[in-house]
């Protein structure tokens, strides 16, 4: 027997994109970590193609979202580059240009009905930041973040009703500092260990300036994206056991614990302790 099945009429048709994967480096203040990578190392991306252009959004962003429309979306994750919005990465003052390009994108997904859900980074560290803080190795480098996104409220926070702070964490301390498939390509699981810390704490302190801003009252809520990986032993041999529980703990807990319940899993810190690789907090 055939079943038809229908869709809510609020249901949200959505896609996702980033600033650094769209937007093209044009009238940047700042260089984040992939264009130094690009601009180091070009054959180090898929057809030496990297971040310079993009998919152009910067300059064709109202085509683009008419034909997101076109297609019927009415919601579209994408983000707030720190290194465009940001002019004084220490004062935190924006520059012109990035508030009235953001501002440009927002009134126009309003204007064809599509809801914008904006995150605050996708990989895309500003690199004057890792060059000068050794990037998520440093607490400072958390507050400047938290700074950015009261910004980003304040500036946007009347039209944007959902916010998200982080895109996959964990891939940021995977690639930069495990697996070496984003810069800068160390093996060290001390800093990876550091990174996952700072990461946790930048996104609970931004959180908290957005409880802290008007966006709240005004029907806003915030999150954190994160890439849940189950994992499965091979068999039942209690070492295969022992290492999918290990798996399950530091890839998914690391950041989905202390986003729910506050904390990070006991027995993740017992264990990093022990190795001689728990972060300083």
């Amino acid at each position: 027997m055939d079943k038809q099945y229908q869709f809510p009429k609020d249901f949200w048709w959505g896609a996702a994109t980033s600033g650094p994967q769209s937007e093209g480096r044009f009238h940047k203040v700042h260089r984040n970590l992939f264009d130094y990578w690009y601009d180091q190392a070009p054959e180090a991306f898929f057809a030496g193609v990297g971040p310079n252009v993009a998919s152009n959004f910067y300059n064709d962003f109202r085509q683009d979202i008419a034909l997101m429309k076109q297609v019927g979306l009415n919601s579209v994750r994408t983000s707030i580059q720190w290194s465009r919005l940001i002019k004084d990465l220490e004062t935190g003052e924006p520059d012109a240009d990035g508030v009235r390009f953001y501002n440009e994108v927002i009134d126009e997904f309003l204007r064809q009905g599509i809801r914008p859900i904006m995150n605050l980074h996708h990989f895309d560290l500003p690199y004057a930041l890792y060059e000068k803080y050794g990037g998520w190795m440093n607490k400072k480098v958390a507050v400047l973040f938290a700074d950015f996104a009261e910004t980003c409220f304040a500036l946007f926070g009347d039209r944007v009703k959902e916010w998200t702070t982080f895109n996959e964490p964990m891939v940021v301390a995977e690639g930069e500092y495990l697996y070496r498939f984003h810069y800068p390509l160390q093996v060290d699981g001390k800093k990876a260990v550091q990174c996952i810390y700072n990461l946790n704490l930048a996104s609970a302190m931004a959180i908290e300036r957005f409880r802290q801003s008007a966006c709240e009252k005004q029907g806003g809520r915030i999150g954190i994206v994160i890439n849940l990986t189950p994992a499965y032993p091979r068999s039942e041999a209690a070492e295969d056991l022992a290492a999918a529980d290990f798996a399950e703990t530091f890839k998914n807990k690391a950041f989905l614990d202390p986003a729910v319940k506050g904390v990070f899993p006991p027995k993740l810190v017992e264990i990093l302790r022990k190795d001689g690789v728990l972060w300083e907090s």
